[in-house]
């Protein structure tokens, strides 16, 4: 339970700045997009990530190293959008959000694969046998 925990955790925090981005872009907020090692899934990712998914084996490590290109991209699209926004290219900006929604789909699909792997094994040497 608490694995699940922590990858709808970090799902949410990708979720959530997509959705504070969208916003900028609407015009509804002033939040500032930040680069992919400073926000939230990113300090993970170039943190404690490698450590934390390295305890799940192979599988995690290789889904884990799949995050960092369409994360890295879709900050690159986020702030072209919002620099289309700022010029005033309304094709350029949507162009550049369709790119984010793309990418985001990606590293939501990784990020619910990581959910699905499945917790290291227990030792059983532990337990006493019956007979």
């Amino acid at each position: 339970m608490q694995k699940r925990a922590f990858f709808l955790k970090r799902l949410n925090d990708h979720v959530q700045y997509l959705n504070k981005m969208k916003g900028r872009l609407a015009g509804a907020n002033t939040f500032e997009p930040t680069t992919c090692r400073i926000c939230t899934l990113g300090q993970w990712l170039h943190g404690e990530g490698t450590k934390e998914a390295g305890e799940y084996g192979d599988t995690m490590l290789t889904l884990f190293r799949a995050l960092f290109e369409p994360h890295e991209r879709f900050h690159q699209a986020s702030a072209e959008a919002l620099h289309c926004q700022q010029t005033g290219d309304e094709l350029g900006m949507h162009r550049a959000l369709t790119e984010m929604h793309t990418l985001s789909s990606q590293l939501v699909g990784i990020l619910l694969k990581m959910d699905a792997v499945p917790a290291p094994a227990v030792s059983n040497r532990h337990l006493s046998q019956h007979g």
